[in-house]
């Protein structure tokens, strides 16, 4: 099993400004601080994906999360994390950690819920959170 990052917008102007860097970043550091479960090979397959989709809503509170959405041919299972956008808010660091932060605890909990250990992820989120906000190749400027 890989894990990857990738993200799709699909509202109108609404979308948070992470780069493809981000989506291979983020993907590698849960790749590495996860592993497999037993409950996902036994669900899916040991030979199955997982995909997490970063997107974004205006109007929500909380992050929402829709899946899984599983793709036999593919071989991928799938979860898109809508987070709260707010169009009058700034795209500021401090917006961008809070984002960064609810997106983690959203695949953590989907992690947790597929049997698989996020007990070092959850230890080094708030490294993880500083670490993408000071590398420049993981935002795109505007």
């Amino acid at each position: 099993m890989t894990i990857y990052v990738s993200q799709i917008y699909p509202e109108a102007g609404v979308s948070y400004p992470f780069s493809h860097e981000f989506q291979k970043h983020l993907g590698g550091l849960i790749n590495a601080e996860v592993g497999m479960s037993q409950r996902f090979t036994e669900q899916y397959g040991p030979d199955y994906d997982l995909i997490f989709r970063v997107s974004a809503k205006s109007g929500l509170v909380a992050p929402e999360i829709k899946g899984p959405t599983v793709f036999k041919r593919d071989k991928d299972v799938e979860y898109t994390v809508f987070l709260p956008f707010d169009r009058a808010a700034d795209l500021e660091t401090s917006t961008l950690s809070r984002v960064l932060e609810m997106l983690l605890a959203s695949v953590i909990s989907i992690l947790n819920g597929l049997g698989m250990s996020t007990m070092s992820l959850v230890n080094n989120s708030r490294a993880i959170v500083s670490q993408i906000l000071s590398d420049n190749k993981m935002i795109d400027s505007a």
